[in-house]
């Protein structure tokens, strides 16, 4: 997995706005860029799980859950079930297509949490990861480290317990 991460934004990235910042107005135009950070929010949520209160008892399928109960709903087990997503443990951003998206069924896919409670500043996050992605590989071609080890950190958010030691390239103007 970590080759396709590197392959990925070392030599795949946008380049349709060529040497100039990208700006908000750019968006439409870094379609794979946002596949790519899409990808990387569903193998790794920063947000994981998110608890509930149950008010009322509450009927699935042939359950029910009991008002005062309290559940866990994890995205990071929803964004690797391999009944959504086909090799689920693969970083693969060609899989978002547009009907891949359009039939995916709500909630197994949700790094922002969803319905009334869902995060509240998602479309701003969106924007800033495309432009702070489509900025940086404009520039630069990462590498990680042969020797780094990933473990995850499922903290309060998810997070790489070694952090990602990577190698910056920087890209010669073409």
């Amino acid at each position: 997995m970590h080759d396709e991460i590197n392959s990925v934004l070392g030599d795949s990235s946008d380049n349709n706005i060529g040497s100039r910042i990208p700006s908000a107005d750019d968006i439409p135009k870094l379609q794979y860029t946002e596949k790519v950070l899409r990808e990387s929010m569903r193998l790794y949520p920063p947000v994981w799980t998110i608890g509930r209160h149950v008010e009322d008892d509450y009927p699935i399928g042939e359950y029910t859950i009991p008002a005062g109960s309290s559940i866990l709903m994890s995205q990071y087990v929803m964004h690797h079930n391999p009944r959504y997503y086909e090799e689920p443990e693969r970083f693969n951003p060609d899989r978002w297509t547009e009907e891949f998206k359009t039939n995916l069924p709500r909630f197994c896919y949700f790094p922002f949490g969803g319905g009334i409670r869902g995060c509240i500043g998602e479309p701003f996050a969106w924007m800033e990861g495309v432009l702070i992605i489509a900025t940086i590989a404009q520039k630069w071609t990462m590498r990680l480290l042969p020797s780094q080890r990933i473990k995850l950190d499922p903290a309060i958010t998810l997070r790489p317990k070694y952090g990602m030691k990577m190698k910056l390239i920087q890209r010669t103007k073409q």
